[in-house]
């Protein structure tokens, strides 16, 4: 028996075959960012998934203001397992370099595996004005395949980050993600989701860090609200965890930081397909 073929976003063609499992995968993930735009790196994941306030490596794909704060040469590697499934695997790869001008980076995502993946890659830029603004920007090369010869789809996209710190403690941050909301298939019209958010983190000492946001994406119509705690022991020891009124229910991780490396372990619980473990590794140089 002969399946034709069919007709699957962007005009890439895949059998019958697989499509049950291409379509897990596209709802599970909702959209297209390199395993659905959500924040990258373990510490994000053991916070609730929270980022738009803070700072580090990560900074680079979640508010890229965070960017101007990083006065170190700094490498991340990031491995994120959704749902315990080796093909829903997202692999990050980041570095960052301060220069005189601001702080530049480049990031890689890659999500799937060989009849499916997703790749973004993104040049980043952040800069400080003054004290208490910090602004960043990166731009994304974006492309969707389907295995077997079944064809690619290619995107250009950009995201814009903002910080302010409003006192010595209270830090507000807004991030958007393709708010222009690219085309990725001329029928019926389909384009590729932006997504806003907006939260703060405060910083109750040098111990402990909570953080509050609200993520609103095209393609979901309820806002998400996500919070996250941070709790420090010996300036060694890290502890989080975190919660979500979407999908994501709740979350915990532990970091580990040395001289120069810092470890970091997370789990995040999806409300029905169970948890999704994350590791991340920062050098700094």
């Amino acid at each position: 028996m002969i399946f034709p073929a069919l007709t699957v976003r962007g005009g890439l063609l895949v059998k019958p075959l697989y499509l049950p499992f291409v379509f897990l995968l596209m709802f599970s993930i909702k959209g297209f960012a390199a395993g659905g735009g959500l924040p990258v790196g373990a510490v994000a994941a053991g916070m609730g998934r929270c980022s738009v306030a803070l700072n580090g490596v990560w900074s680079i794909q979640n508010n890229q203001a965070g960017l101007a704060s990083i006065s170190n040469i700094t490498l991340g590697l990031n491995y994120g397992n959704r749902f315990l499934i080796k093909e829903t695997g997202i692999n990050d790869f980041a570095v960052v370099v301060p220069t005189k001008y601001g702080v530049a980076g480049l990031s890689l995502n890659y999500f799937g595996f060989n009849l499916y993946n997703e790749i973004k890659a993104g040049l980043s830029y952040g800069r400080s004005f003054g004290k208490v603004l910090r602004i960043g920007l990166q731009l994304d090369y974006l492309q969707i395949a389907l295995g077997e010869n079944y064809g690619k789809k290619p995107g250009v996209t950009f995201e814009l980050g903002v910080q302010s710190d409003i006192t010595g403690n209270l830090t507000l941050g807004f991030w958007t993600y393709n708010p222009v909301m690219i085309r990725l298939a001329g029928y019926a019209d389909e384009r590729i989701p932006a997504i806003f958010r907006l939260g703060f983190a405060y910083r109750f000492s040098d111990w402990l860090i909570t953080t509050v946001e609200a993520e609103k994406r095209t393609d979901y119509m309820p806002v998400t609200i996500r919070g996250g705690m941070e709790y420090s022991l010996k300036r060694k020891f890290l502890l989080r965890a975190g919660f979500g009124t979407g999908e994501e229910i709740f979350s915990m991780g532990f970091g580990l930081k040395l001289k120069r490396l810092t470890l970091d372990i997370a789990a995040v619980m999806h409300n029905s397909l169970g948890f999704s473990p994350e590791m991340g590794l920062t050098v700094l140089f």
